[in-house]
């Protein structure tokens, strides 16, 4: 970035009387408030190889012919332009009694501003004016920055500290200004008439990536958009956020010493803050692990100073996952039970964990919606039975939903697919349905093949620990579910097929060994 330097307008130094300077050519609206860094004299050719951007040119024209022909003048004045410099002085009386008509259509041509020296005018004085001007604005650029360093380090003492110096550098500096935490996320800016350019999303990405490589400073521009000048807060290692300033360009001294102290200012502050919010973290999580190990008095005894109120009454856990991770959404719910009695707020692993009254419900689903996160609350409940109820929002939590949305526990949803079979009539028949042959093979034939069938499924289709618990011989045990596979016409192979098969011997109660299975094997089946 480049440095920038103190400047001058031109017309403070033209229209310095006693110098006698007038402007001839390439007047504009904006002459006067054309910026001059230094003024220059030299008389060679081409010194726009040696100038500085932001000078002021003075010349006799001794190396320059008083017949230059109008390209020889066009190009003489475009290397200036391009050199940035600010303006041209060419002295009369010595080479050149009036200034070549050449030069006055190049600078009207191109609106450059050219000046003439009259002859009673040394260039020494215009040098030493401008100097003089140049200090005397410098003096002044000091003055200010002390003076807006006392009112931003008065605005610091305030109860809002650090929005105070947002807002008192803002004004001091004509500029919006924010400042950003680790992720980005915008907490303080001024003006608020600027909150779109201070909070758009791309300031926000810039910022984020200027923490993720550990940057010092550095200079961003959205799309379209104006550039800002970023400045990480911290230490090397522990940075805690960023300063943004609007403009592009390097800010001068006196602008540097205002920013830096809203720098220092701001990374006192967040470091403090960052300290207050872990401890506040560790504190709320202390109190949850009360609540769970039933000892609530003590629990509101701690919560006394950091909270208006635990939840009472009945209640319920809600699990946020990857609520912890979510700075945005613990500054909501952190500012909901601020201003809401009943709310608790504690982190556990990636999750955020609240315990809530059902009044309190509404506004959680609200902000579980608004920053698109997945969460699960249980059923309502006495807060005695929170490590229950907390049981239950992480079962509910851990079901497939939408982001955005809050699963509510409910018994029916957690004892399986099976509780859904029994309540459904349709399922029994289909059930007594596809065992009817077995049922009625082994009532003909006084065999045991349904039951031997049970069996090998509880085992998960071995053979050998079905006949060690039945007491019979393996090929006894292979025979008789080869029978109940061509009974049933299904493919015992198919994990599908064993699936309905069990399912169906579940749902009708038939899936457990019938008592003295054992010794009701058909002759000639024992163990030899």
């Amino acid at each position: 970035m480049e440095p920038t330097y103190t400047t001058i307008e031109l017309g403070a130094l033209v229209h310095q009387y006693q110098l006698g300077l007038v402007l001839i050519a390439g007047v504009q609206a904006d002459t006067d408030e054309r910026p001059v860094q230094w003024v220059h004299v030299s008389e060679l050719e081409d010194p726009a190889l040696f100038l500085p951007p932001r000078t002021v040119l003075l010349t006799t024209g001794a190396r320059l012919s008083q017949h230059a022909d109008q390209e020889t003048a066009d190009a003489f004045v475009q290397r200036l332009i391009d050199a940035d410099a600010t303006a041209l002085g060419i002295a009369v009386g010595l080479h050149w009694d009036r200034i070549p008509q050449t030069f006055v259509r190049a600078c009207d041509r191109t609106g450059f501003p050219l000046f003439r020296v009259p002859y009673d005018t040394a260039f020494i004085s215009i040098v030493q004016t401008a100097a003089r001007l140049l200090d005397a604005k410098a003096h002044e650029r000091d003055a200010w920055a002390l003076e807006s360093q006392r009112g931003i380090a008065r605005a610091a003492l305030h109860r809002d500290g650090i929005g105070a110096a947002v807002r008192e550098a803002a004004a001091r500096l004509g500029r919006w200004v924010a400042i950003t935490d680790r992720t980005g996320r915008v907490i303080e800016y001024a003006p608020r008439s600027e909150r779109d350019a201070a909070t758009a999303e791309w300031v926000r990405r810039e910022a984020r990536l200027l923490v993720e490589r550990g940057v010092r400073a550095g200079l961003a521009r959205g799309r379209g958009e104006q550039g800002v000048q970023m400045q990480t807060l911290g230490h090397a290692g522990q940075l805690h956020g960023v300063l943004v300033t609007q403009g592009e360009h390097a800010p001068d001294h006196a602008d540097q010493t205002v920013i830096g102290l809203v720098a220092a200012l701001a990374t006192v502050q967040l470091e403090h803050r960052a300290a207050t919010v872990t401890a506040e973290a560790s504190l709320r999580r202390s109190i949850l692990e009360l609540l769970l190990e039933g000892r609530r008095d003590l629990a509101e005894r701690v919560a006394e100073t950091l909270m208006p109120r635990l939840p009472r009454g009945e209640v319920r856990a809600v699990v946020v996952a990857g609520g912890a991770r979510d700075p945005e959404f613990e500054e909501d719910v952190a500012s909901l039970a601020a201003t809401s009695q009943g709310v608790l707020l504690a982190e556990r692993g990636d999750a955020a964990v609240l315990v809530c009254e059902q009044a309190r419900l509404p506004d959680l689903r609200r902000l579980v919606r608004a920053h698109e996160l997945t969460a699960g609350a249980s059923e309502r409940g006495p807060s005695d039975r929170l490590p229950a109820l907390l049981e239950q929002a992480e079962r509910a939590v851990a079901r497939p939903s939408a982001g955005g949305e809050v699963t509510i526990y409910s018994p029916a949803l957690h004892r399986g697919l099976m509780h859904l079979l029994e309540e459904q009539p349709e399922a029994r028949h289909q059930a007594e349905t596809l065992l009817a042959p077995l049922a009625d093979h082994d009532e003909r034939q006084g065999d045991v093949i349904e039951s031997t069938l049970a069996t090998w499924l509880r085992h998960h289709g071995q053979t050998s620990a079905a006949a060690q618990e039945l007491g019979a011989h393996r090929h006894t045990v292979k025979s008789r579910v080869t029978t109940a596979a061509s009974l049933v016409q299904r493919d015992l192979d198919d994990p599908d097929a064993r699936a309905e098969l069990w399912a169906a011997l579940r749902l009708l109660g038939r899936d457990a060994l019938p008592a003295g299975s054992a010794a009701g094997h058909t002759p000639g089946s024992e163990i030899r």
